[in-house]
């Protein structure tokens, strides 16, 4: 697949992932839909990594990696499910969006990166500011409501935190070894929290269940690691940084006019200020350089 084909598809697929995740519990529950989901996720991971003769790897921290990788998809997933029972599509994928900032507060944190310069320190708040007026304008809405936004940011701290011990401890470990054994390890976590939560398997499921169930599997799950980590190896950061930028509106669009989503002024507001902050964390330094190298040919 040529590289502009893949970036388009991984924007695509980020932004219809978030819909696909609200469409999918709809008649399965939200433990069954991501219980499913991951399951089948397991199933095709273990066969492509079958058929690229992908050796596993046992050694002791191998295991652990895949016991942090597997808790950090299956708390994430449980948070982001349960919460798309409450919040629309467009702001799971807005909260989302802010994964960077929390990534590199954590790696100035635990991997003593000198990440955090004035410049992206004022993207931070202005990118949560944004977050603020979402979640204050949203005060008098339901409890629920607002325990589902805070469970997205909850799933957006844990899963920073998860990459940026990935990247301290298994840097060296096979990416289809880690990626399918943690999936692995993310369905024991899942199928105990099934169980233990009600263990009912739905009696019937609607054809936009089972395939959003199946899109998640194969093109969310599968092919959408698949490319993020083609593209990461070949495209430029200030490219890839552009992806969160594009996919928290491409969401909110689609939610708004696929699953008539309530998308008011103060979230579109809360939404660019979002946006904006993001721009100044990743691409403010790259602009900055490029300016200053068009002024000094200026001059």
């Amino acid at each position: 697949m040529s590289l502009p084909l893949a970036y388009v598809a991984i924007v695509i697929i980020w932004s219809t992932t978030p819909l696909a995740v609200k469409w999918s519990a709809v008649d399965a529950g939200f433990v069954f839909a991501v219980l499913s989901r991951m399951m089948i996720a397991a199933v095709l991971c273990q066969l492509l990594a079958m058929a690229l003769r992908s050796d596993w790897v046992w050694h002791k921290r191998a295991w652990c990696m895949y016991l942090l990788s597997g808790f950090n998809i299956f708390f994430s997933m449980i948070l982001i499910y349960w919460a798309a029972e409450t919040i629309s599509s467009g702001l799971i994928a807005l909260i989302f969006g802010l994964m960077p900032l929390v990534t590199g507060v954590f790696a100035a944190i635990i991997l003593n990166e000198k990440s955090l310069t004035m410049q992206r320190m004022f993207g931070i708040c202005i990118a949560f500011s944004g977050l603020m007026i979402i979640f204050y304008s949203k005060s008098t809405e339901s409890e629920t409501y607002i325990l589902g936004i805070i469970a997205v940011l909850a799933a957006v701290i844990w899963h920073s935190f998860g990459t940026v011990v990935f990247k301290r401890f298994a840097s060296d470990l096979p990416i289809m070894s880690l990626t399918t054994g943690g999936i692995w390890v993310s369905v024991i976590f899942l199928m105990g929290f099934w169980l233990l939560s009600d263990g009912h398997i739905p009696e019937t499921i609607s054809a936009t269940g089972w395939s959003s169930i199946l899109y998640l599997s194969v093109i969310g799950s599968v092919l959408g690691f698949s490319l993020y980590f083609y593209i990461l190896k070949n495209i430029e950061a200030s490219k890839i940084a552009l992806i969160p930028l594009i996919t928290p509106v491409a969401a909110l669009v689609l939610g708004q006019y696929l699953n008539a989503e309530d998308v008011d002024s103060r979230i579109w507001s809360g939404t660019f200020l979002i946006i904006a902050g993001l721009s100044f964390y990743q691409l403010g330094g790259y602009l900055t350089l490029k300016l200053n190298a068009l002024f000094q040919r200026i001059s």
